[in-house]
């Protein structure tokens, strides 16, 4: 059930941050970020639970993953503020979204 939710909600980021940097009024920016911040936040959340029930098997890979994420997190949080102030990088967008697909994969062999 973990790994179900944790792909969704991955896929989620992955089209709320296409839709986010995709978007032209900056409203729409910020609802496809606050979109976009519920599902990283679920996301990290299950993988805090996955490494909890699995504590002393997979501790490291458990970390790295949950480290990576908290990263692209940040990667992601400046890409839709230079997004909001300016007119964004799309070379910028389109590492996220890189970084995301890895989030992906990751998640779903860890899971």
């Amino acid at each position: 059930m973990l790994q179900v939710i944790a792909i969704f909600t991955t896929a989620l980021l992955i089209i709320a941050n296409l839709g986010g940097n995709k978007a032209k009024k900056e409203k729409h920016v910020t609802d496809w970020l606050i979109f976009a911040r519920l599902c990283f936040f679920v996301l990290l959340t299950v993988s805090i639970i996955k490494l909890i029930l699995t504590f002393p098997h997979d501790l490291w890979i458990g970390l790295i993953i949950i480290i990576y994420l908290i990263l692209v997190y940040a990667f992601m949080e400046t890409t839709f503020r230079l997004k909001r102030e300016t007119f964004g990088n799309p070379n910028r967008s389109y590492m996220v979204i890189f970084a995301l697909v890895i989030a992906l994969v990751a998640v779903t062999l860890w899971f």
